[in-house]
C-alpha cells in the first residue's frame, strides 16, 4: 500500500486491484497550483470505488438507516420488508428507487470526471517530477498497474508523490516522501542519472562505447581527445559463483533506482524474493535447454518480474544469459569495461620530447625515464571480511628509552566494522596488526606494507579450501550466524578482489576503489564522463580557459547578511546581482563602470602536472575577497571559530625500521569552516570555483521543494550539496603537514561510491606577504623578519623526468590550485598524495574546497 499525496487534498492508495480516493468534497472546485493560497478545509467525506466503474448497491443517498432502505439494484424484482404494504407505498418505494438510481449515476459522473481531472493533474505534477528526477516511473504506469487484476506477477512498488506545499501535512511525512523512490533518500536529480552498472559489458558483441559515438563526442567536448585516448577495455574474468548473484544485486538497484546495492532490504524490492532466493535467478535456473537457452529467454524472464521492460538492461540479460550457459559446467563470467592507462613520461613534455607528443601515446621514447622518487609513501586499504568489527593498529616497534622502556609502540588506525574498509597513508617496512575489539593483545592477524601488496583483507576462513568455504558459508547462513547484509558484504568484496587482478594486470596500478563504479547513464555519452569534467593534463605547461560571470569583488558592501533559503529563489538572486553591480569588476583593478562588466571574464588553467592530475588559476581571487576570507579567518570580521589542531600519523620510514618513539605530526595548524552562505562574497568565491570544475553552481547547495518551507518548518532537502563546507587554515611558523591523502573508501554497498572527487587549494598569503595586524600586505623590506617563507605545497610522488622529490607550487595570494583524487575510470589516484611544507617564517593563511562525485558521503 503506498499514500500519494497531491496537492488536491487528496490521498490515494495504490494496491494490485482498487485505488481507494479520500478527496474533500469541495476539492473539485478548487484546484491548487504552486505558489497560490490554500484554502482550510472542515470534515472530509470518504468516497470509495474501483478504477473500472462505480457498483449503483455501493451508494446510499438516503438519509435513514440501512435498514429502511434495503435496496438490490442488480435485480429487476423490488423486495419489500412489509409484504402487506398497500399500493401507495410501493408506488412511493418504486419512485424512490428511480430518484436513487439516477442519483447513483450523477454521482458516479461526477467522481469519474473527478477522477480524470486528478488524473491530469497528477500526471503534470508527476511529470515535473521525473524532470527533477525526483520520480523514476511514469505515474500512468503506476495507476495502470493498480488496475491490473491479481494474477499480475508484480506487486507495485512503494511510490511516493512529492507535494510542493501542504499547511497541514505533517512534517514526517513530508520527509518520507521526499526520500524518493524506493527510500535510498539522499541524493539529487544529478545523481540518479549514474548507474553503477553502467560501464559493465557482458554482451559478447558489445563495446562500451563505439569509435561513432567517441567521434561524435570529441566534437561536442574539448576534454574527450586527452581522457578517450587513455581509456582502453579490459576484459575481466569472475567465479560464476558468487559474481552472478552480486552484480545481478548491482543491476536490480540501478533499475528500481535503490540507493542500498543490496536491494532485496529495500521495501519496495521485497517482490524480487532475498538475497539467496531470487526470483529470476530461480526461474532462469528452470528454463530447460541447458546450452540452448536464448537470450531473448532469459529476458523475458526478467521482464515478467520488474515493474516495465523498460527497466530490462541488455548488458545485465547478457549477465544472467552467461549464467544460464555457464551454470552447468560452473565457468567463469566473462565481461569488459573501461580502464585508464597512464600515459608515458614522455607525453609529459611536448618541447622536450617532441616526437612522442600527445599523438604518440604508448610510443615511449628509448631515453625517456621517470626520475626515482625519494618519497616511497603510497596508501594501503584495509578490508574486513568477519562477522565483527576489528580493530586495525599499526606497530612501531619497542620504545628504547624512557618509562615505557621494552614497551610496544602502536596507533590505533581504526575501528572497522564487519565487512567495511579503512585506509591510511603508509611506507614500505609498516608493520600492521588487527585485534579484537575488546583484547588489544588478542591478534587475529599481521601485514606487512609493501607497495606490491598495499590492499589486505582480514579473513577468518581464508585458510579454508574453496569447498570447506563454501560448506561453512551455507551453515552460518543456516544458523543465523551472520546477516544477509554480511553476506552480501562478503561477497560483493570477493568480486572485488577478482576484478582488482585484472585491472593490476592491464594497468600495473593498485585498485582501490571498489568494483563496479558509478557511470553517467547514457547511451551517447563517453564513459570518460564517469564523474564531472576533468581538464585534460596532456602535457606539463598546457593552458585551457573558462568563462565565469562571477566577477571579481573590488569593494565590500557595507552590509554583508547571510543568505537563506529565500535568498536563493530566482527572483532574489537576479535582485541581489544587480545590486551587488556596483561592487564587482571583471579587472582587479577596479572600475565598477566598466561596461564590461556585463560580460564574463575569462580565467586560464595552467597545467603544472599529469600524474596527478594537477592544475593552476592565477588571480582567481581579488585581493578584497583574499582579504575577507582573512579577516573571517582571524576573526575580525564574521563567527568563525578557530582551533587549533595537531595530529600524529606514521611516520615515513624510507625503508628504515621505524624506532619506537618515532611519530610524525600530519598536521599543525588552526583551522575553522564557513558555508557559502556565510555571505554574498563566499557565495560567489563558490560559484566560481563551480565554473572552474564545470559543474553547476546549484550542485554546491541543497535544494528544497517550492518553497521550502510549512508553517515555518524547514523541510528536509531533496538532495544535499556535493561540495564541504570551506575549511580556512593559518600556519604559524613550524606548522605544516605530511603527505595525506584526500580520497576517502565508501562502503561497498553504496550504489552511488561516493567520493572526494576533486580538492580546491585557494592561496591567501603568497611567499613574501606580511600579516600585520590580520592586514595583509607585499613586504616592504622593513619588515622582511615577517615576511611568509616555505609553506609550499608539495606532490611528493608526481612523476617528471628531473624532480626527484616530485613538484612544489608556491603559495601566492588570490591562486587557486586544484588537483584530482580519482582517475577517470573511477580508481583513487594513489599520487595524488601532497603534503604542506613546514612555514619557515611569518604567517600563511589558505582555504581549501572539497568536492564530491556523485553525492557528499
Amino acid at each position: 500500500m503506498n499514500r500519494c499525496i497531491g496537492e488536491e487534498d487528496l490521498y490515494c492508495t495504490i494496491t494490485n486491484d482498487t485505488m481507494s480516493l479520500k478527496m474533500n468534497s469541495s476539492s473539485y472546485e478548487s484546484v491548487f497550483r504552486e505558489g497560490e493560497e490554500k484554502e482550510e478545509y472542515g470534515v472530509e467525506d470518504d468516497i470509495s470505488y474501483t478504477s473500472s466503474a462505480v457498483e449503483e448497491d455501493e451508494i446510499d443517498n438516503d438519509d435513514d438507516s440501512d435498514d429502511d432502505d434495503d435496496v438490490d439494484v442488480s435485480s429487476n424484482n423490488t423486495k419489500h420488508h412489509n409484504s402487506s404494504s398497500n399500493n401507495d407505498d410501493f408506488k412511493q418505494h418504486f419512485v424512490a428507487i428511480g430518484v436513487a438510481i439516477i442519483a447513483a449515476l450523477v454521482t458516479h459522473m461526477h467522481i469519474h470526471g473527478g477522477y480524470v481531472a486528478w488524473r491530469g493533474e497528477m500526471r503534470k505534477d508527476w511529470d515535473i517530477l521525473m524532470k527533477r528526477g525526483l520520480a523514476v516511473k511514469n505515474i500512468d504506469t503506476i495507476i495502470d498497474k493498480s488496475n491490473n487484476n491479481a494474477a499480475a506477477p508484480y506487486a507495485a512498488p512503494s511510490m511516493n508523490y512529492i507535494p510542493t506545499r501542504r499547511r497541514h501535512q505533517p512534517k514526517k511525512v513530508l520527509k518520507k516522501a521526499m526520500e524518493g523512490y524506493g527510500g535510498g533518500g539522499g541524493g539529487h536529480e544529478r545523481a540518479r542519472s549514474y548507474r553503477r552498472t553502467a560501464g559493465l559489458s557482458f554482451c559478447p558483441t558489445a563495446h562500451l562505447i563505439t569509435s561513432s559515438a567517441a567521434a561524435a563526442d570529441d566534437s561536442t567536448s574539448s576534454s574527450s581527445s586527452s581522457t578517450t585516448n587513455n581509456l582502453e577495455d579490459v576484459e575481466f574474468l569472475l567465479a560464476l559463483d558468487p559474481s552472478v548473484r552480486v552484480l545481478h544485486s548491482y543491476y536490480l538497484a540501478d533499475a528500481l533506482g535503490v540507493e542500498s546495492a543490496l536491494v532485496y532490504e529495500d521495501p519496495s524490492a521485497q517482490f524480487l524474493g532475498t538475497y539467496g532466493s531470487d526470483v529470476i535467478l530461480k526461474d532462469i535456473d528452470s528454463l530447460s535447454g541447458g546450452d540452448e537457452v536464448t537470450l531473448d529467454q532469459v529476458k523475458h524472464v526478467i521482464e515478467t518480474h520488474l515493474p516495465s521492460s523498460s527497466l530490462v538492461d541488455n548488458q545485465h540479460a547478457c549477465l544472467l544469459h552467461q549464467y544460464a550457459l555457464n551454470k552447468a559446467t560452473g565457468r567463469s563470467i566473462r565481461g569488459t569495461t573501461k580502464v585508464y592507462i597512464r600515459p608515458h613520461v614522455s607525453t609529459f613534455y611536448r618541447s622536450k620530447f617532441p616526437s612522442h607528443s600527445v599523438a604518440a601515446v604508448g610510443k615511449p621514447a628509448p631515453k625517456a625515464r621517470p626520475a626515482p622518487l625519494i618519497f616511497t609513501g603510497f596508501a594501503t586499504k584495509f578490508i574486513n571480511l568477519s562477522t565483527r568489527p576489528v580493530n586495525l593498529y599499526w606497530e612501531g616497534g619497542r620504545i628504547p628509552t624512557g618509562p615505557k622502556e621494552g614497551q610496544m609502540h602502536t596507533k590505533l588506525v581504526g575501528t572497522v566494522q564487519s565487512m567495511e574498509s579503512i585506509g591510511t597513508a603508509s611506507h614500505p617496512g609498516h608493520q600492521f596488526f588487527v585485534t579484537t575489539t575488546y583484547d588489544k593483545d588478542n591478534v587475529l592477524e599481521r601485514y606487512i606494507a609493501t607497495a606490491d601488496e598495499p590492499v589486505w583483507y582480514y579473513d577468518p576462513l581464508v585458510d579454508l579450501s574453496l569447498e570447506k568455504r563454501a560448506e561453512e558459508m551455507k551453515k552460518m547462513t543456516k544458523h543465523n550466524k551472520w546477516t544477509t547484509k554480511q553476506r552480501f558484504g562478503r561477497e560483493a568484496w570477493m568480486v572485488n578482489q577478482s576484478f582488482s587482478r585484472d585491472y593490476l594486470v592491464k594497468t600495473r596500478m593498485t585498485w582501490l576503489a571498489n568494483f563496479p563504479q558509478p557511470y553517467h547513464d547514457g547511451s551517447n555519452t563517453a564513459l570518460e564522463k564517469v564523474s564531472n569534467h576533468m581538464w585534460p593534463a596532456d602535457y606539463i605547461g598546457q593552458v585551457h580557459t573558462f568563462e565565469t560571470s562571477h566577477l571579481y569583488f573590488t569593494e565590500l558592501p557595507q552590509q554583508l547578511e547571510t543568505l537563506t533559503k529565500q535568498d536563493y529563489q530566482p527572483d532574489m538572486e537576479l535582485q541581489r546581482r544587480i545590486a551587488m553591480e556596483q561592487f564587482q569588476s571583471a579587472s582587479l583593478k577596479g572600475g565598477t563602470g566598466d561596461s564590461n562588466n556585463n560580460k564574463p571574464m575569462s580565467l586560464n588553467v595552467k597545467v603544472v602536472s599529469c600524474a596527478p592530475r594537477v592544475v593552476e588559476v592565477k588571480k582567481f581571487l581579488s585581493p578584497v575577497e583574499v582579504q575577507h576570507l582573512i579577516n573571517l579567518a582571524s576573526g575580525m570580521t564574521g563567527n568563525v571559530v578557530m582551533e587549533q589542531r595537531v595530529s600524529a600519523s606514521l611516520p615515513s620510514t624510507r625503508g628504515k625500521r621505524v624506532r619506537g618513539d618515532a611519530m610524525s605530526e600530519v598536521r599543525s595548524s588552526k583551522e575553522g569552516w564557513i558555508h557559502r552562505e556565510q555571505d554574498v562574497v563566499v557565495d560567489t568565491i563558490f560559484r566560481r570555483v563551480a565554473d572552474l570544475l564545470n559543474i553547476d553552481e546549484q550542485l554546491m547547495r541543497d535544494h528544497y521543494p517550492s518553497d521550502g518551507f510549512v508553517d515555518g518548518e524547514d523541510l528536509p532537502p531533496t538532495h544535499d550539496r556535493v561540495v564541504e563546507a570551506m575549511q580556512l587554515f593559518r600556519y604559524d611558523p613550524g606548522n605544516g603537514y605530511t603527505a595525506i591523502h584526500d580520497f576517502v573508501f565508501p562502503s561497498v554497498g553504496s550504489r552511488y561510491q561516493p567520493r572526494r572527487f576533486a580538492s580546491v587549494l585557494l592561496y591567501l598569503t603568497g611567499e613574501g606577504d606580511v600579516i600585520e595586524e590580520g592586514v595583509r600586505s607585499p613586504s616592504s623590506g622593513a619588515n622582511d623578519d615577517k615576511a611568509l617563507e616555505g609553506g609550499e605545497t608539495t606532490f611528493p610522488r608526481a612523476i617528471t623526468t628531473e624532480f626527484h622529490d616530485g613538484i612544489k607550487i608556491k603559495p601566492q595570494s588570490g591562486k587557486a590550485v586544484m588537483y584530482y583524487n580519482v582517475l577517470p575510470d573511477g580508481n583513487m589516484d594513489d599520487l595524488s598524495q601532497h603534503a604542506g611544507e613546514k612555514v619557515e617564517k611569518g604567517v600563511k593563511y589558505l582555504a581549501s574546497i572539497f568536492v564530491w562525485d556523485p553525492i557528499i558521503s
